[in-house]
């Protein structure tokens, strides 16, 4: 899952879209198979370096075969160290030790920037946080990872992932983290406003957006106003624009259809008078969680413990259901290898065992990281979670099964970072002038562009 320092990383960039706020940290937890909570101390923050781990007998049997990999390989990251994970990556190699050093995730690109310029030692592998996976992307020092001597075999991972880590039809990155994104409600509303509280049902219901715009409509009337869908337009965002049918940009070539429609949605939103005006991150929209205002919430997976919770004490007044129109990405991070790495032999055997094995993703698991080797969830104990602000349901299954196979995800560039702030302008003109149309906003989001970047091609 997403961890604590990366769901920092996350809040700001999202600010940045969003209006301004901060984003909780993020792991995960619950019951049975949960995600747990990260060390984030400053001890383990600093620069480590592993030990060889083996089991009582001195030498697992896995590591036959494997001792003559030797060698210490470098990884940059923001991550506290995966203990269950490396213990089991050094028995099956043994000889192999992984230099971890601490880079923030926002400063990954400027890193690797000035070490390339310095003419400095790259490390064997990086950590890359998609809000910075563009710009790294679009430097063109990562390594095709399907070539040799790597062989990448995408096909164990999601469909939904190739797009997303590919540059020029290759993959050059392996996501590590699982960070799909359903839609979060609270049950009592939900119940005497559409009837029932059960996921199914609800999913059955509301099919896709124009159906659920209606039925809010409804829900406004009955309620005289006081019980709505979402608190902002923020929130609406979040979902169509992780549910865009195609990227937001071909190269430097504006997708204008594309943005037009996600435009034209949230503009139906608005007129619908389904939601609030508040702006996302801010406290009064954390305060929302805890109320009875609005029936529905964004809920990417690190959602339940570091968004509902901390602002909703009571337990299982939530529930977790498929999107109208499926699931999306919210976050995540994956691993990269330099070009010119010195030991990336050794790095890849690393990102091999934890990312694209049955093995790893058990070890994985232990320390809260939901794996993208997808055979791993072809076993229900694995997606096993519950969490007290959702009661008993099984939100891991309808988190890493049900939403999962629903979701799709689109590749970006670094125009896309420009438009996002375009958009922040966007969001908040719609939600404060009625009369800002499609048409206005269309025009407003070339006129901006332009002026950001002359590159971009409308």
């Amino acid at each position: 899952m997403i961890r604590k320092n990366w769901i920092k990383q996350f809040g700001a960039t999202m600010s940045a879209i969003v209006l301004v706020g901060s984003l909780a940290a993020c792991s995960s937890g619950g019951t049975a198979a949960k995600p747990a909570a990260k060390d984030t101390s400053a001890a383990a923050a600093k620069e480590t370096s592993s030990s060889v781990t083996k089991d009582a007998g001195g030498t697992d049997a896995n590591a036959k075969g494997n001792e003559d990999l030797k060698g210490e390989f470098v990884l940059w990251t923001w991550e506290p160290e995966h203990p269950d994970a490396l213990a089991e990556f050094n028995k099956k190699y043994p000889n192999i030790k992984m230099k971890r050093v601490n880079v923030a995730a926002a400063d990954v690109t400027k890193k690797l920037q000035t070490t390339i310029a310095s003419g400095g030692e790259l490390p064997d592998v990086i950590r890359i946080e998609r809000g910075q996976k563009a710009k790294i992307f679009d430097m063109n020092v990562i390594e095709n990872l399907e070539a040799a001597p790597y062989n990448a075999d995408k096909s164990i991972l999601f469909d939904y992932d190739i797009p997303t880590f590919s540059k020029d039809g290759h993959l050059i990155a392996i996501p590590d983290d699982m960070s799909v994104a359903g839609m979060a409600y609270i049950k009592p509303l939900a119940k005497e406003y559409l009837g029932t509280d059960n996921p199914e049902q609800l999913e059955a219901m509301l099919p896709d957006w124009n159906t659920f715009i209606e039925k809010g409509k409804e829900i406004v009337k009955k309620s005289g106003g006081k019980v709505k869908m979402f608190p902002g337009l923020g929130d609406v965002y979040t979902f169509i624009k992780g549910q865009r049918p195609n990227s937001y940009f071909d190269g430097d070539k504006l997708n204008t259809n594309v943005v037009q429609q996600v435009v034209t949605s949230l503009v139906q939103f608005r007129d619908s008078g389904t939601v609030d005006k508040l702006d996302q991150w801010t406290p009064a929209w954390n305060a929302t969680f805890g109320q009875e205002k609005y029936i529905f919430a964004m809920a990417p997976v690190w959602g339940p413990q570091y968004v509902i919770s901390p602002n909703d004490k009571k337990e299982g007044r939530w529930g977790l259901m498929v999107a109208p129109g499926g699931g999306y990405i919210a976050g995540g991070s994956s691993h990269g290898i330099p070009k010119g790495a010195k030991n990336a032999k050794l790095a890849w055997k690393w990102i091999e065992f934890t990312s694209m094995t049955q093995e790893g993703a058990a070890s994985q698991h232990k320390d809260g990281v939901f794996t993208h080797y997808k055979k791993a969830y072809d076993d229900p104990t694995f997606t096993n979670w519950t969490w007290p602000s959702f009661g008993s349901q099984d939100i891991g299954k309808k988190f890493f099964v049900d939403i999962s196979a629903k979701t799709k995800d689109v590749s970006e560039n670094v125009n896309d970072l420009v438009l996002n702030d375009v958009m922040n302008i966007i969001l908040q003109t719609l939600a404060k002038d009625n009369s800002f149309g499609v048409d206005q906003a269309m025009d407003k989001i070339k006129k901006e562009l332009k002026a950001k970047a002359p590159n971009i091609t409308m």
